[in-house]
């Protein structure tokens, strides 16, 4: 099998799962591997692409490399939107890099939420994944303010306190 079929493949599916027009499930996954006349063994080759990539992924975390290791969650993920574990990784990857970088990735954040979702819609009784939906959804960066500094409020209340003070001793 080409590498040519595995890229064609990984697009499709993504493509169907971005366009949201059905849920990819293992018979979708038949039919795009048929229309792309591929055979049974290439795609179990696709699924053996998959695993090897997402144990790349989770020895390049373990290592801190965050951003490679996404990178091969997304290869995994394309080979095989039914595994709920690779999923449930690229979410947490996707909501830790944008918690590191704030509103400039606020489109991971949005993605990390829709697949921590997706998870918890296909395995309700995943043991990680409602600790970080609710760890994602309490730092939405659209509900979170730029904040006044603490050290400026504290100036504030100092400046305000002497102003005080200074009118009481006029007044006395």
């Amino acid at each position: 099998m080409s590498d040519d079929h595995l890229q064609r493949f990984a697009k499709k599916v993504v493509e169907l799962q971005e366009r949201q027009q059905q849920r990819v499930d293992e018979q979708l996954m038949l039919e795009v591997a048929r229309d792309l006349g591929m055979s049974e063994a290439e795609l179990l080759r696709v699924r053996d692409e998959s695993r090897a990539a997402k144990e790349r992924a989770r020895a390049l975390r373990s290592a801190g490399n965050l951003d490679e290791a996404i990178d091969q969650l997304e290869t995994a993920w394309a080979f095989n939107p039914l595994d709920v574990e690779i999923a449930y990784l690229l979410a947490d990857g996707l909501y830790t890099r944008s918690q590191r970088a704030g509103d400039a990735r606020r489109q991971e954040w949005q993605r990390a939420l829709d697949l921590c979702r997706r998870v918890l819609e296909i395995a309700p009784a995943h043991a990680e994944a409602p600790a970080l939906l609710n760890a994602i959804k309490n730092n939405d960066p659209s509900k979170q303010s730029a904040g006044v500094p603490v050290g400026l409020i504290a100036v504030g209340i100092v400046l305000v306190g002497v102003a005080v003070l200074g009118l009481l001793a006029w007044l006395l």
